[in-house]
């Protein structure tokens, strides 16, 4: 009797041996009485959606499986099963599982639990953005999910003057499992969106890129503003990037040998347009270059050359005095001021 008891035993402990290195079987395997030809409904990711939908399954019956948009499961479709776990008083004991059907069709024993993963990979560590172009890295999980995927570049906003940018329609149709997207020609320092699709309109990939920055144009004026004995400028337009500043050498000379009588060489801030220049004898020389930063660097350079007025220039005719108003006697509240005729020039 000890004899005939021994393949019990035998298959009781590898069975108990099995079940406690069997734990990665917790989601699909449940133990149910002899006979049973019932399965109940997998704990699965709760995203996942069955049909039909029920509480219990019969043995065998396959069931189908999906996920949301642009997720896809592991296993499309399903089927109830069992097995033989141990033997009770001489008689099996089963247990449920499931089997999940293989991209060659067979049926395959599911060992872990069923998830919902994403149908595309994009690794945002791996984008490379330039001034004029973005690319990006794919990988399709499920090769068979992909098949018409396509990516799309174009405009985030439309583009206004003065920055006006031109449209740009790239479309690619995507092979393979993985492989590479490049979007080009584009403008600096200008938003863009990319998207990546399943017709008809089942969107796996959306993101929004701002194309790098690289040096701004140069000024647009720049001139002496003579009752302010100052330089002023036009800004450029921050098309290429943002302005952060501008470079300002400035360099006088002597009217009459030219000798150097003095070099500046500034940074300034982006929101500034006027700098006084430096106070010299009348007929000296400046030259002055001036230059917009972005982060990208110093653009164009603008160069000018002045020349500060003469006592000659703005001759004042000898008849014309000023008078202070301790010159001025009230009269009833009235300012009396003394006019003195001017007489006109020749005409030629």
């Amino acid at each position: 009797m000890a004899l005939q008891s021994l393949p019990l035993r035998f298959l009781l402990a590898l069975a108990s041996l099995l079940s406690a290195h069997g734990q990665e079987e917790f989601f699909n395997i449940q133990i149910v009485p002899q006979g049973t030809e019932m399965c109940r409904r997998p704990q699965w990711d709760s995203r996942i959606q069955l049909v039909p939908d029920q509480i219990n399954y019969k043995k065998n019956e396959e069931v189908m499986l999906s996920c949301p948009e642009g997720f896809q499961p592991s296993f499309t479709l399903v089927k109830c099963s069992s097995e033989v776990q141990s033997l009770s008083g001489g008689k099996p004991v089963y247990r449920e599982l499931w089997t999940g059907r293989n991209s060659q069709g067979a049926w395959v024993r599911i060992r872990s639990s069923v998830e919902c993963s994403e149908v595309l990979q994009v690794d945002h560590e791996t984008f490379e953005i330039s001034s004029t172009s973005i690319k990006l890295k794919w990988t399709c999980r499920f090769p068979d999910a992909c098949q018409g995927m396509r990516a799309m570049c174009q405009l985030a906003v439309p583009s206004s003057p003065p920055c006006e940018a031109e449209e740009v329609n790239a479309e690619q149709m995507l092979h393979g499992q993985e492989g590479t997207f490049t979007c080009s020609p584009l403008q600096p320092f200008t938003e863009y969106s990319v998207t990546i699709h399943l017709p008809p309109n089942t969107t796996l990939f959306s993101w929004f890129f701002t194309t790098q920055e690289t040096v701004p144009d140069k000024p647009e004026q720049l001139w002496l503003d003579p009752d302010r004995g100052s330089l002023r400028w036009s800004a450029p337009p921050s098309c290429n990037g943002e302005l952060i500043g501008y470079q300002l050498s400035i360099t006088a000379r002597n009217a009459g040998d030219s000798s150097v009588l003095e070099t500046q060489r500034l940074r300034l801030d982006g929101s500034v347009t006027e700098h006084r220049l430096p106070e010299h004898s009348p007929g000296s020389s400046y030259a002055v270059m001036i230059q917009g930063l972005t982060a990208a660097g110093a653009g164009a350079a603008l160069t000018r050359e002045f020349h500060s007025n003469s006592s000659s220039d703005t001759p004042h005719p000898q008849t014309i005095s000023c008078r202070g108003a301790r010159d001025i006697a009230p009269s009833q509240g009235t300012a009396v001021l003394p006019l003195r005729p001017i007489a006109r020039a020749s005409e030629a």
